[in-house]
Order: structure tokens, then sequence, then C-alpha cells
């Protein structure tokens, strides 16, 4: 294990254990190390986790730099699950920050590198972050197609997410829109 793996690990530790201002500082060094390793998949998975830490402490500025570089690093190594776990968390910042254009378009994106690379379950939760955020936006057929997709493509969907899945779909029959 390198030194700039035993920091993330520590980043991780302190996080779990909610001291976040201790995590961040800790990732941010892991960033630094891993550049020193010329570690670029580190770097770029210790930049996501900046970001996200930046974003729940209300350093919105912060957090975009970190997660759009971080998204970018991902993309030139060709990581797409990484990489799309960057689009959502940069898609909740902009949701956070009422950019739902932006929001939405990093939340369809990582849904379709989700769906890329095999990975139902993560693809599931950014279909259905975008579903919230059509509701939010007032634009309820796509948000009942995009909730429809959601449980659609969930591995495990439950009993209730089933029938939820069921009325969507009648309604949206109903409707037209399918």
């Amino acid at each position: 294990m390198t030194h700039a793996d035993t920091l993330k690990e520590e980043g991780l530790a302190l996080f779990e254990r909610g001291s976040r201002s201790q995590a961040l500082a800790r990732f941010e060094e892991a960033v630094r190390a891993y550049t020193a390793e010329n570690n670029r998949a580190g770097q770029a998975e210790a930049l996501n986790n900046v970001g996200v830490l930046q974003r729940l402490q209300g350093n919105r500025e912060a957090a975009g730099q970190a997660l759009q570089e971080a998204e970018a690093i991902f993309k030139e190594i060709g990581d797409h699950n990484q990489q799309a776990q960057a689009l959502g968390n940069l898609g909740d910042l902009y949701a956070a920050r009422r950019k739902r254009d932006e929001a939405a378009h990093c939340y369809s994106q990582a849904a379709a590198l989700f769906a890329q690379t095999g990975d139902p379950a993560r693809q599931s939760q950014v279909l259905r972050a975008l579903s919230l955020l059509g509701m939010r936006s007032g634009r309820w057929f796509e948000a009942m197609a995009r909730m429809e997709e959601s449980i659609r493509v969930n591995p495990r969907p439950s009993l209730g997410q089933r029938l939820f899945r069921w009325l969507l779909r009648f309604v949206l029959g109903l409707s037209g829109s399918r």
C-alpha cells in the first residue's frame, strides 16, 4: 500500500466517523500524493472524494472544480464507471444549485455510462435522481418515464417498486406517452 493509498483510507475512515473537515484534508493530501506518484486513477478517485466533501460542506465552487477534474481524468484513462460516478456527483451538485439543465445532462450521461459498463444498480440510482429532478421542474410525464426506467433496470426491485412500475406504465400508456 502506497502513502497515497494510506491517506485515502484514513480519509474514508474519518468520513465514516463524521469528521468531514479532517477527511477532506486527508483526501486533499491524497490528491497531492497520487499526483506525485503519477497515479491518475488514484488522483481522480481522491478528487471525486474531495468534490463530494466540498459539496457537503457547502463549498460549491471547490466541489465543482474537483468533480470536473475527476470526471475528465476518468474519461482520459477510460474508466467509464468511475467517470459515471463523478458525473452523478456533479449532477447532485448542479441539482442543489438549481441548475436543472446541467444536472439533467450529467445524470443522463452517467446513466448511459453505467448502462455501458453493466452497472444497473447505479444506473437505476441516477435515473431516479433524474426523475426527481423532472418532478421538481414540472416535467411530470418525463419524470414518470425516468422513474419507470429506473425501476426497470434495478436488479433487485422491491415488490412495492414493481407495483409502482406497473402503475407508472399504466398511466403512461393512458396518456400516450409510452
